[in-house]
């Protein structure tokens, strides 16, 4: 029996790895797409076929698509500096533009679209954000949030209007193995090494990327097109984080929290220098209302109809770690 083929775009990213993993576990045969020269250590031990290409060349798209049944769309710039729009359209816009429509054109069974949680609207602990909220105005500031809003927009409208099947995944904040980058780890990393941590007023949804990964895989046959999805898990304060990760390497560490207000002052002189210079700094009022958010969003809809499976964080973290040892990370 021919296994069904599925193009994983971005597959050596933390997301794309675990993908990858979980498509051969399930029977596909796995298509890895990824950037000639770019990390590759979180896919060296799986089972996969890997292909050379940038997402931004339609050639290099169509040239995969064709031959596939379904694509997972994992691939995006998300590097926050330089942060204008315009850093982030060919990669994240048109790239995402290019394979609608070949989908279209080669009759793809489904496109799962990989977004954002921050193309919604955060809740509280008590009452988080879900997939019903709104895009916020004010993340028209982040280049990589508003990007992924308008490929998300695109992707939507072209499987409501069935040009294609289509749905969109929106994971939180991941945390596991195969962290090449590191990417999100870099946080878990920070809590790791550090004696002393500064933690800001806000705080996270954090999900395993294993369950993301497996949520994924199983949105290429279930869920209806059109649809959106988050990808959530735990939702944490950045100091309950941070006192969770000590407790994993049996090392005390000292908490400081950072003021809010603090981080406000230094935002507005990032802000000022942005204006005069015309670069792009980490710290500015954008990024500052992000790290001092309620970052909060429910699972309850992808559980239902993706089979969204909660993993304790204790485990995640466990995981992450150990893994982050055997590559040299710790």
């Amino acid at each position: 029996m021919r296994k069904e083929k599925v193009l994983v775009t971005g597959a050596n990213g933390l997301l794309g790895a675990n993908v990858i993993k979980t498509l051969a576990g399930k029977g596909y045969n796995a298509i890895a797409m990824v950037r000639e020269g770019c990390n590759m250590r979180g896919l060296s031990d799986l089972n996969h076929e890997l292909v050379y290409g940038n997402i931004t060349n339609k050639n290099h798209l169509e040239e995969q698509i064709k031959r596939c049944d379904y694509v997972i769309h994992c691939a995006a710039r998300t590097k926050q500096v330089p942060n204008k729009i315009e850093a982030f359209t060919e990669a994240n816009i048109k790239s995402t533009e290019h394979i609608i429509n070949l989908c279209n054109k080669y009759n793809i069974k489904r496109l799962v679209f990989v977004s954002t949680a921050n193309c919604f609207t955060n809740g509280t602990i008590d009452k988080p954000g879900d997939e019903k909220s709104n895009f916020m105005p004010w993340l028209e500031g982040s280049g990589y949030a508003y990007s992924k809003y308008i490929a998300q927009n695109m992707v939507t409208k072209a499987a409501e209007n069935n040009k294609i099947n289509a749905i969109t995944v929106a994971p939180t904040f991941m945390i596991g193995e195969r962290d090449a980058g590191p990417s999100s780890g870099a946080l878990l990393l920070y809590g790791l090494k550090k004696r002393v941590v500064f933690y800001p007023p806000g705080g996270k949804s954090f999900i395993d990327v294993d369950s993301a990964a497996e949520a994924v895989v199983n949105a290429l046959t279930m869920g209806k097109s059109g649809n959106k999805y988050m990808l959530s898990g735990t939702n944490l304060t950045y100091k309950d984080f941070f006192k969770t990760v000590a407790e994993h390497n049996n090392k005390r560490k000292l908490l400081i929290p950072i003021p809010g207000a603090l981080l406000k002052v230094v935002a507005l002189i990032s802000d000022i220098l942005e204006n005069i210079t015309g670069a792009s700094l980490a710290l500015n009022s954008v990024n500052r209302k992000l790290l001092c958010l309620d970052n909060y969003f429910s699972n309850s809809k992808a559980v239902k109809e993706l089979s969204l499976k909660h993993t304790n964080i204790n485990s995640s973290i466990n995981k992450a770690i150990n893994w982050y040892k055997q590559n040299r990370y710790l």
